[in-house]
């Protein structure tokens, strides 16, 4: 027969304090039903693990041995009793969030592993899309929290800083930018840049604008035609663009034998940065949407 653990417990404050009495004191309870019990516990073992020693009491070899393990079963026992708890306690949902395209390669894969890890009861619905539909859609309703990247005053959301990242000069290879360490923002006075080619990223190209406005400078502008963060138009010679290194995976910078040149992203001097955003919904609150807020803003720290 196994042993209740029920019955562990007592015996092992029982050998701890070395007095019954002191351990019915310590267990909250009467002497007599502990003694019945360290009784019961040895019939159920087959052993004896208590001896009398006068007024008190001496633990038999095998008593020791129980006391020494049922230590480490009792803590062990109480790990997995808190984690089952705890697990009745998690946040369990379905978070619904956007996410602009500028967070796909560096910021997005480290949120998805933030949530999976700290909040692995909320199922996470991740949309891509430009900055001013990710903010009608927290807004609205249809969506829980967004990721945003630059994004200008808007009604109807909340947001804090998520993180500032490193504004770089993206060029293609044969540009005479791609083989500097790093690229003044005065250079870039002769230069074209490319900007949001959308209504819908009026905050990128106003934080590009104040970058400059700061240098003194006020460069040319196009927009940007493709819905690509500037690959192609960078390719095609359109012009350069001022973004963010983690918008892009290395593979996508990298031109082939007969295909698209390559692609360089050169640091900017002095360094600046662009923001994203977490942004939410006034008063959108929630155990899910609290912890899946608490692990972002935890991953990014």
């Amino acid at each position: 027969m196994q042993p209740e653990l029920r019955l562990v417990r007592y015996f092992v404050a029982v050998a701890e304090e070395g007095n019954v009495t002191r351990a019915a004191a310590r267990l909250r309870m009467a002497q007599p039903p502990l003694s019945a019990a360290v009784r019961q516990l040895e019939g159920q073992l087959g052993v004896r693990l208590l001896e009398r020693a006068g007024r008190g009491i001496r633990l038999t070899p095998a008593g020791e041995e129980l006391r020494d393990r049922g230590r480490a079963l009792l803590a062990h026992a109480d790990e997995v009793y808190a984690a089952v708890r705890a697990r009745e306690r998690d946040p369990v949902a379905l978070l619904r969030v956007g996410v602009s395209p500028a967070a796909r390669a560096g910021l997005t894969p480290a949120l998805v592993r933030a949530w999976s890890e700290r909040v692995p009861g909320v199922m996470v619905h991740l949309q891509e899309d430009t900055t001013g539909a990710l903010l009608r859609g927290v807004a609205d309703g249809r969506l829980d929290r967004a990721v945003a990247f630059c994004p200008p005053p808007a009604d109807g959301v909340e947001w804090e800083v998520l993180r500032e990242e490193p504004a770089v000069v993206h060029v293609r290879a044969d540009h005479p930018f791609a083989a500097r360490p790093e690229v003044a923002v005065a250079d870039l006075a002769g230069e074209t840049l490319l900007v949001a080619g959308g209504r819908d990223s009026p905050g990128y190209s106003a934080a590009v604008a104040a970058i400059c406005r700061a240098a003194g400078i006020a460069p040319a502008t196009r927009p940007d035609p493709y819905p690509d963060l500037g690959l192609h138009a960078v390719r095609e010679g359109l012009g350069i663009a001022v973004y963010v290194a983690t918008a892009f995976d290395p593979a996508a910078l990298a031109g082939w034998e007969g295909g698209p040149p390559a692609t360089r992203l050169v640091p900017l001097a002095p360094p600046v940065t662009l923001p994203f955003h977490l942004v939410w919904r006034p008063g959108a609150r929630g155990a899910a949407l609290d912890a899946a807020r608490a692990a972002a803003l935890a991953c990014v720290t």
